[in-house]
């Protein structure tokens, strides 16, 4: 049973107060946040209202939801009801508060979650972590100074220093699953389209999704099928599973010694656990990522470039050089991309029609330091990530080790289209070969 199961199953039974849970998570954001910038909006009187709400539910002995009692934070570009939707950006100053939640804080909120807030992002899940947008990045719990990973950053924070159970983050091209990895946690990027994404800010419409960042792939699972709206997948056995890596895409970006040095030891883990490992083909992750810029960079322009124009001065400097970029993409460029688009995907398909599942690093590093270059300058941290985004197939990041500054790493699950909840299931196996990573120390209380 997963933790966040194991939560509600507690809440159920009474052992678990939902509105002392909800005091706890205050207390620790409280406690935390002035060091971390997870939270830049915090739901107080929300969060206890609906937890007080469950417990008299509970009191009656009425039905409660699958995610009862579940502290949740939510990536500050969906609505919450109550609270202004800015997306850390000065665009979005005196925003009123949104009339209502989002489809994903309607879905979270109806299944018995306590959502404590809006937790930090990029802008407008652009650029970078940014020191001159309206709140300070947020900073990994694993050392002061320390990258968390973008652009769900506070959401992985939230979880990793103990402010929510779960979190939910939006990933255009590995922002859920990139701060998961960073921040030692599980963190899942659903196919495109699964997740309803009515209600928030968006980046690349034919990229966004939404999906949730825990302590493993067990308790996403958990939340995920909220979101999705479907029961959760069944067991599956790491014992005949087929795993395929794609050799050549790594090829690309290679992850550094220490990254494969712990990639290795995960495929070890998986053949001792009964799995089969083989390479797979795939073109170059260069091609994707080329192909992915094209679109990403073009979509958010369309949908942000007359903003741009009429107040330049409302954006951050890394969201303005992102943003203007697409301004230069010719459209004969975004068709190419699109038709490139395609082949791709038919060409993962085909990779992965001998294989359950692609394994594969999230990232080629541990997180580096906050101060390593710019949104442009510093080490691309997702070359592996985009790949995925682009082809619109769900993906996991599972906690896999340290790297050589004792920093997570992840593992990078890929699932074929449609087969989000398998992926998950399968998820749940691999961690459980995989080495327990451990919590960050408590530098910031």
């Amino acid at each position: 049973m997963s933790g966040i199961a194991a939560t509600v199953a507690a809440v159920r039974a009474g052992a678990l107060d939902p509105v002392e849970l909800a005091r706890l998570h205050l207390a620790r954001i409280a406690r935390g946040n002035g060091a971390l910038h997870a939270m830049v909006a915090v739901d107080e009187d929300g969060v206890l209202r609906d937890a007080a709400a469950l417990r008299a539910r509970l009191a009656r002995g009425a039905l409660v939801g699958p995610l009862a009692g579940v502290v949740v934070a939510v990536k500050g570009v969906f609505d919450l009801a109550g609270l202004p939707t800015r997306a850390n950006a000065r665009l979005f100053d005196g925003a009123a508060p949104a009339a209502a939640d989002s489809a994903v804080a309607a879905r979270l909120r109806a299944a018995g979650a306590l959502l404590v807030g809006h937790a930090t992002c990029w802008e407008m899940s652009v650029g970078g972590p940014s020191r001159d947008s309206p709140a300070p990045p947020a900073v990994n719990p694993w050392g002061p100074g320390v990258d968390p990973g973008g652009s769900s950053s506070g959401s992985a924070v939230a979880v990793a220093a103990g402010m929510a159970m779960a979190a939910i983050g939006g990933d255009t091209g590995g922002s859920i699953r990139l701060p998961a990895s960073f921040c030692g946690l599980a963190g899942f990027k659903p196919g495109h389209g699964v997740v309803p994404m009515a209600g928030s800010v968006g980046f690349a419409e034919s990229l966004d999704v939404a999906g949730p960042i825990a302590a493993s792939a067990a308790d996403c699972a958990v939340v995920q099928a909220v979101l999705a709206g479907v029961a959760p997948h069944g067991a599956v056995a790491l014992e005949g599973l087929r795993v395929g890596v794609p050799v050549a895409l790594l090829r690309h970006g290679a992850p550094g010694a220490a990254m494969t040095a712990r990639f290795e030891a995960a495929c070890a883990a998986m053949v001792r656990g009964g799995a089969v490992v083989r390479e797979v083909a795939l073109p170059s992750a260069a091609l994707f990522n080329q192909c992915y810029f094209l679109i990403a960079r073009g979509e958010a322009f369309a949908r942000w470039g007359a903003a741009l124009a009429a107040g330049p001065e409302r954006f951050n400097a890394l969201t303005r050089r992102s943003l203007a970029i697409g301004a230069l993409i010719p459209p004969a460029a975004l068709v190419a991309a699109a038709k490139v688009r395609g082949m791709l995907r038919e060409e993962l398909a085909a990779a992965m029609a001998g294989v359950d599942v692609l394994a594969l690093p999230t990232t080629p590093e541990e997180a580096g330091g906050m101060e390593d270059g710019d949104g442009f300058s510093r080490p691309d941290a997702a070359p592996f990530t985009r790949p995925f985004s682009l082809a619109g197939v769900p993906a996991v990041s599972v906690p896999c080790g340290r790297g050589a500054r004792g920093r997570p790493l992840g593992l990078q699950l890929v699932g074929r289209q449609g087969e989000d909840g398998r992926l998950l299931a399968i998820g749940e196996a691999v961690e459980r070969v995989l080495p327990v990573v451990g919590v960050a120390g408590e530098w910031w209380r």
